[in-house]
Order: structure tokens, then C-alpha cells, then sequence
């Protein structure tokens, strides 16, 4: 089975883009994304394909979305459901895959319990936005500190149901 793992960042009250985009700016902390994604399978919502650069998609992303023809865009796998996302993750036959959002997608693989590890960064600071997710997810999470700054903290979040296997 693929090892699901979800990456994003977050204000304390669970911001996590403004107009899709990100609504802060942090250089250091996006080059950590890059650094763990990259040439990874990422799995993303339509509205986060449609604005991710190009040089972050190294591998055919897998989206979720209704409309085929978002293919058009850029290469991608489309898949409409949860069911599909599985039937498709098994026929690659590959050993990780990186949850990227957005909120939709973030709350549907938790929602699900598919997760297994989730790279949370903490923004100390908080923005305006129009996407957010709900933090309390994480309540029960193992939580082992990676990096901290004075503008973010990132975290390795465990699931329960994974801790011991």
C-alpha cells in the first residue's frame, strides 16, 4: 500500500491561501516543501493544480476533479473520487505519495483516515484568507518538531493508528 503523506502549511487559526495562492511569503520554508515533494507523486485539488508552478510538478500529479479537460492545462491524472484515487495510486505501484490540498482534498483524505503522516508547517503569524483547514484533525497526532524559525515551525505529525506499526 502507498504510504499517504500530507504536506501544507497553516496560521494558527488554520489559514491556508487567500485567492489561491499562499497568503504569506516565506521563502525558506517553500524551498522545505520543494525539497521533500520533489520528483515525488503528488496528489492536489483542481484549484491548486491550476495554480502550481510548473516547476514544482516534476512527476505526473494525480487531481481530483470533476472536468477531464483540466488536462489541457498541464499533464495530470484526473481522478473524480476516493475509489478512483486508490484503483489509480495501486496501479502505479508506488511507495509514497504527498497530499498537497487543498482544504477540499486535505479534510476528504483526513476525513478518510489516509493519511499516515502529515508535514505541517505552523505560520506564528496570522493572515487573511479565503481557505482553511480544520487543525483540530491533528488533535491526537504524535508531534516531533523538525525546524523552527521566528516566522514558522514545522512538524512531523504522526497518526495514531500508525504509531507502533
Amino acid at each position: 500500500m502507498t504510504k499517504i503523506i500530507g504536506i501544507m502549511a497553516s496560521t494558527p487559526n488554520g489559514i491556508i491561501g487567500k485567492d489561491n495562492a499562499l497568503p504569506w511569503s516565506y521563502p525558506e520554508e517553500i524551498e522545505h516543501f520543494r525539497k521533500i515533494t520533489d520528483s515525488q507523486v503528488m496528489v492536489m485539488g483542481r484549484k491548486t493544480f491550476e495554480s502550481a508552478p510548473n516547476s514544482l510538478l516534476k512527476k505526473t500529479p494525480i487531481v481530483f476533479s470533476k472536468n477531464k479537460a483540466i488536462r489541457n492545462l498541464k499533464p495530470c491524472t484526473v481522478v473524480e473520487s476516493i475509489d478512483s484515487f486508490l484503483e489509480h495510486i495501486l496501479s502505479i505501484q508506488c511507495h509514497k505519495a504527498f497530499m498537497i490540498g487543498g482544504a477540499e482534498i486535505a479534510e476528504l483524505f483526513l476525513k478518510n483516515n489516509l493519511i499516515s503522516e502529515f508535514i505541517l508547517t505552523k505560520i506564528h503569524k496570522n493572515y487573511e484568507g479565503d481557505a482553511s483547514m480544520d487543525l483540530s484533525f491533528f488533535d491526537k497526532w504524535q508531534q516531533i518538531l523538525l525546524t523552527q524559525t521566528k516566522d514558522y515551525t514545522i512538524y512531523k505529525l504522526t497518526n495514531p493508528q500508525e504509531i507502533g506499526k
